[in-house]
């Protein structure tokens, strides 16, 4: 039933994409914002660090424990029911086209050789944090590639292994909410001091194995060896633990360099690491292109066609 599930949402994704504007989506924002202000809009202090974790566990757990009540009432009942819920709650959540329209904007503009669209494309990806007017055309692709890669490991990969879960449907909205929670608390909602960090220390739970697993996917989709030197060396390039786990990966998998360049050690670190013995850290890969775009998807698709052969070939031997 997960096999199928997974398979007959991805169909249904390429054909109809979930985007921002749908209505599930618009009432998962809705209902994290509404949450958020109840325990720190009132009195204008913002949440304390207990009302905070409190905040979290309601955001996540009521909607969790009423989606996964639905599934186990339609096992118990009718188990073709459960199989509908199922698809129904991955399609909302899970899939490459929840991001992919932006990635595909910046690599179209690109391939055009158009920098000002590619410009305009990578701010409305990544909203008005980020200043595009001087990125030349390495650094767009860089930061569209760090994006992408990011998005589909909290679309896909982490999506896919929180749907293994026990909690099954409940996982993928469990996952879900905590990203977006983590994302929004901290930009939309006034003083959400304590509640961004409790978002995102919940999320950090939950998406630390999936994470890993999503560097080791890489590892095996694409170049090896540089994944697990980036993974082991260059993770201190990005400041949060997760995604720099993701990114190095990534990078190395796609065989081209992210994130800030590494600064050359000056002559006395460099004689104190040869007098220790220690072997200089460098950058992998090459400087990315456009073809590099077209690598990533490629990759991607190479690691989600890999899990659902396993995952099919588990199904089967259940079946047996």
């Amino acid at each position: 039933m997960i096999f199928f599930s997974i398979l007959f949402a991805l169909i249904a994704e390429q054909y109809r994409p979930v985007t921002a504007q749908h209505w599930v989506r618009r009432w998962s924002v809705a209902w994290l914002d509404w949450v958020a202000k109840e325990f720190s809009g009132k009195t204008g202090q913002g949440a304390t660090p207990v009302g905070a974790r409190l905040a979290c566990l309601i955001a996540f757990i009521l909607p969790t424990f009423l989606v996964f009540i639905i599934h186990v009432a339609c096992m118990m009942t009718y188990p073709i029911l459960a199989f509908f819920w199922n698809v129904l709650i991955v399609y909302w959540f899970f899939g490459f086209r929840q991001f992919s329209h932006s990635f595909t904007a910046v690599h179209q503009a690109i391939q055009n050789h158009d920098l000002p669209a590619a410009r305009l494309a990578l701010a409305e990806w990544y909203g008005p944090d980020l200043v595009v007017a001087h990125l030349n055309e390495i650094e767009i692709i860089s930061l569209a590639l760090e994006k992408a890669i990011i998005g589909s490991h909290r679309h896909v990969f982490g999506v896919f292994f929180w749907f293994l879960m026990p909690l099954g449907p409940g996982g993928v909205v469990l996952y879900r909410l905590a990203d977006m929670a983590a994302e929004r608390w901290g930009k939309h909602v006034p003083n959400s001091l304590h509640l961004e960090a409790a978002a995102r220390h919940f999320f950090y739970v939950l998406d630390w194995v999936p994470a890993r697993l999503t560097a080791m996917s890489f590892a095996l989709a694409g170049n090896f060896e540089d994944t697990i030197y980036a993974w082991r060396y260059l993770t201190h390039k990005w400041a949060d633990e997760l995604s720099a786990v993701i990114l190095a990966a990534g990078s190395g998998a796609l065989g081209v360099r992210l994130g800030e360049p590494l600064c050359e050690p000056d002559s006395e670190e460099a004689l104190r690491m040869a007098e220790a013995g220690e072997a200089p850290i460098y950058d992998v890969g090459l400087e990315p292109s456009e073809r590099t775009l077209r690598s990533a998807i490629g990759l991607v698709w190479r690691v989600i066609i890999a899990l659902m052969i396993l995952l099919a070939m588990l199904t089967i031997a259940v079946w047996l």
